[in-house]
């Protein structure tokens, strides 16, 4: 009950301020990044948070004269025919570039058994796999394991932000989301490769998330009207309700309930390694 208490008072959660505050915030943020970094782009997944944080640099790019950066999809190979078509029609419209982001190594060994054999990978990857303390001789083809997440995601993610040389990462991260994420910065440096992160809305809540969204008519990902909260792989996102996401407890329930993402030590584990 003590760990339960801590972790409760650990939680960073901005909710004093207005979401036209929290907007100002957010475009401040972004058009200063979008002065001092040459190579930007947005970490896009057609997911409310990242959809959001796009449109925040479409309003950004349009104060300063600026053409909409690129847009980052990480490709993990088990994303809904909903998402491939919203990232297809969205571009379009909007008049941005997506470009595909995929671990070609992993996707192509994945097994008849739906496993891929560690001695079937490259060098980068079998080094990848070891160096976040995987032992095994094979694994599941799956974001709900630590070696599935950081192969799939971060490192598909990593190859090629080094392959376009990007310099700085808009993502959708928020400060509510869970603890590995409540200490986070505006402006937030990485390694390996060198880029920086820039996570504009980090003071928003879910609640503010989906306030936005209907404040300036954004296109919602058809799951979410089906009573999903988090939306990723068809393997791992799970409804939470036959009530759309935002009709539910947004404030007392989980956002990715029965996710590995949701367990602390998990997020923690992998975001050391690199993830979002």
């Amino acid at each position: 009950m003590e760990n339960k208490e801590y972790s409760v008072k650990k939680q960073r959660i901005e909710g004093g301020l207005s979401l036209a505050t929290k907007e100002e915030i957010a475009l401040a943020v972004i058009k200063d990044a979008l002065k001092r970094y040459t190579r930007p782009t947005v970490v896009w997944s057609a997911g409310k948070d990242s959809t959001v944080v796009l449109d925040l640099v479409k309003r950004a790019c349009k104060d300063l004269g600026m053409q909409l950066p690129p847009a980052l999809f990480i490709d993990h190979g088990q994303h809904y025919d909903e998402t491939m078509k919203m990232l297809e029609d969205i571009s379009k419209e909007w008049g941005f570039k997506v470009i595909y982001a995929k671990n070609e190594d992993v996707l192509k060994n994945v097994g008849k058994n739906n496993k891929i054999k560690f001695s079937d990978m490259n060098k980068l990857n079998q080094d990848e796999a070891r160096r976040i303390g995987f032992d095994g001789d094979e694994f599941e083809y799956s974001l709900e394991t630590e070696v599935g997440n950081h192969l799939l995601k971060t490192v598909a993610m990593n190859l090629f932000v080094e392959k376009y040389r990007f310099d700085a990462l808009f993502t959708g991260v928020r400060w509510d989301e869970n603890e590995a994420r409540s200490m986070e910065v505006f402006i937030s440096p990485r390694s390996h490769p060198d880029h920086v992160r820039v996570q504009p809305i980090l003071p928003f809540t879910e609640r503010n998330v989906w306030e936005y969204m209907f404040k300036y008519n954004l296109p919602v990902h058809p799951l979410y009207k089906l009573g999903y909260r988090s939306i990723d792989g068809k393997l791992d996102s799970k409804k939470t309700s036959d009530l759309p996401a935002w009709e539910q407890d947004l404030e007392h329930t989980k956002e990715r309930a029965g996710r590995s993402q949701d367990k602390e030590g998990v997020m923690e584990k992998l975001r050391l390694f690199g993830y979002m």
